[in-house]
This record gives C-alpha cells, structure tokens and sequence, in this order.
C-alpha cells in the first residue's frame, strides 16, 4: 500500500523532465552569470567557494549513485510519446553529428566574416569536443561500467572493454551538452539566450537516462566536468584578451592548444 502511494505520488516524465529543465536550465543559467569575471586571473589559493564546489559536486555524486536505480525504474516504467520527442532533441543536442559541425561552422563564419567573438566561440567550442574525446572517451573504456539496459545492475563493471555496452561513465552526451551551452552563453551574455541552452543542456542528459543509455550518476559527473572544463577554458580566453602579451610570451596556462591556420 505504501509502495502504490509512493508511485502515484511520482510525476510522468513529461512533467518531470519540463520541471527539472526550467529549474535547473533557469538556476544554472544565473549561477554561470555570476560567475563571469570581470579581471579573471590565477589565484593564490582556494577560497570557501571553491571548497563548497567541490563539496556539492562529492554530494551529488553520492546521492546520484545511491538512488540512481529507483530513478532508472521511474524513467522505464513512465513512458510518453512527448518524453520520446524530449529524448530525440536532447540525443541530437548532444550528439558529435550536432556539435562537431556546429562548431567547425561557427569558427569558419568567424574567419570568413572577420567576426573575432564568432571565431573565438568556435575555437572554444572545438577545444570542448577534443577535451570529450582525448578524456572521455579513454576514461570509459578503463571504467567499463555496464549500460543500464544490460539489466546487470548499477555495479556491473568490465573494465578495458571496447564494447559499446560497457561505455557508460561518463555521458559523453551530457559532458558536451553543458560544456557548448556554458561557452556560448557567455560569449553570448544574454539571459534568455542562456535560459535556453541550459535547458538543451538539461534536456540532453535526462534523455541519456530515458533512453536507457546511462545512469544517473553518468549524466550528473559528465555535466558537471563538460561545465567546469567549459568555464576553464572560457576564463583563460578571457585572461589573453585582458592580456595578449602575457598569453604570447607564456602560454604556461594553457592546458589545451588548438592551432588552426585558415
């Protein structure tokens, strides 16, 4: 009786997926505003904020990996044709068939109309899906945890497979997602334009768990490190503008390097 009142109490996807969007779409769009230094540069030390960070992002992890099966079963067991249109956008959204164009052809309009933001979006963008692909991907295969649809259970592990099915950790979907939104939104810098790519971003890795693909924990690390390293590389393009010569004479900062002669 207990279990039947907890189910009906348990929102449909379609509800759920559009409450998360604008919840977390809305909030992580202000927080990533905040965020936006006016005078970046390295510091010293690690301030209160930074240890907070790093606590929520343990916090969440720990959470996603304790529930992530119940939240697996509520997604299987509450189908809808909307959700399966959300799940498709969101597939795309994240997908190297959407964004690796979508960035070539943003640096390419950049260079051909001499717009240096434009081409600059797309360098960060195409540094974002070298990250996925140079990290990523070699982390999923010496993880190798087990898909969700395998039905093996939140602890089935292969590690050094090659196969897809053993491909979970990390949603490279969800890692994408974010690190594009958080890039163009602040190369951007207009509230309802962030508003949305959030939202994609959200609607990107809740699809991975619709669609049976990842866990729970997959898609909340994957977002978490395509955000940070997206803000990572946005704030050191920040610091060469404030200072190319520093960024000439010693590009010590740059963990990264994407040279493109056009």
């Amino acid at each position: 009786m207990a279990e039947s009142a907890l189910e009906a109490a348990v929102p449909t996807p379609a509800p759920l997926l559009w409450a998360v969007v604008l919840s977390l779409g809305g909030g992580t769009c202000l927080h990533a505003q905040h965020l936006t230094d006016p005078e970046p540069g390295p510091r010293a030390a690690w301030e209160t904020a930074d240890w907070l960070a790093v606590g929520a992002v343990a916090g969440a992890t720990t959470s996603s990996f304790l529930v992530e099966e119940k939240v697996r079963a509520a997604f299987q067991e509450n189908r809808s044709d909307f959700a399966d249109v959300l799940e498709r956008i969101g597939w795309w959204y994240g997908s190297p068939l959407f964004t690796v164009p979508a960035s070539l052809l943003t640096l390419g309009a950049g260079e051909l109309f001499g717009a240096d933001d434009l081409r600059d979006t797309g360098i960060l963008m195409s540094e974002l899906l070298l990250s996925a692909l140079l990290v990523q991907q070699p982390l999923r295969i010496v993880v190798g945890r087990g898909r969700p649809y395998l039905e093996e259970g939140h602890l089935s592990f292969d590690s050094f497979t090659l196969g897809n099915d053993y491909a979970s950790f990390v949603s490279g979907h969800s890692w994408s997602a974010f690190g594009i939104s958080n890039i163009v939104a602040r190369q951007t810098d207009q509230t309802w334009i962030s508003v949305g790519l959030y939202s994609l971003a959200t609607i990107t890795a809740l699809s991975r768990m619709y669609a049976d693909a990842h866990w729970l924990t997959d898609v909340v690390l994957g977002s978490i490190i395509g955000y940070a390293i997206s803000t990572a590389l946005w704030n050191r393009r920040q610091e060469d503008v404030a200072s190319p010569e520093a960024a000439l004479l010693a590009p010590r900062r740059r963990w990264l390097v994407i040279s493109f002669t056009l």
